[in-house]
């Protein structure tokens, strides 16, 4: 039973920490020899970006915690929480694109990405805690 429990959680676990910024997926994707990558413009673009890498990062585990501790009544801020970083963040990437040359989502494409990542993180926020066993004093 004890493998088992630390099984699943080292796979969620392993499956959230891989998990990448939008900005930082989309600086990695621009071509550096671009003349627009070294502007001032694009410069300017990518100097937050680390921003929201730490955000993705912090949100992994403060998101579950809190659902934990604070139980279902926290479904919904930590739910709306994400949506409003993953747009902060959709927004950065799309902006970042823009000015280094790179190609920009639609509206459509970034409504569908944040809704999936939304979903993704209420799914992995309800996961873990479940996964997680009552301590019951002996």
């Amino acid at each position: 039973m004890k493998f088992s429990f630390a099984l699943v959680v080292l796979v969620i676990t392993g499956f959230l920490t891989g998990c990448a910024s939008h900005s930082a997926k989309t600086i990695a994707g621009l071509d550096n020899n671009d003349p627009t990558f070294n502007s001032s413009a694009c410069e300017s673009a990518r100097a937050n970006a680390w921003v929201h890498d730490t955000t993705q990062k912090n949100k992994l585990w403060v998101g579950p915690s809190f659902i934990w501790l604070a139980g279902p009544v926290a479904l919904v801020p930590v739910f709306v929480t994400n949506v409003g970083l993953n747009t902060a963040d959709k927004l950065q990437a799309n902006d970042i694109a823009a000015q280094c040359g790179g190609k920009p989502q639609s509206q459509a494409q970034m409504s569908a990405d944040i809704a999936l990542d939304a979903s993704l993180s209420l799914v992995a926020g309800t996961i873990v805690p479940a996964t997680i066993p009552k301590l019951t004093p002996p």
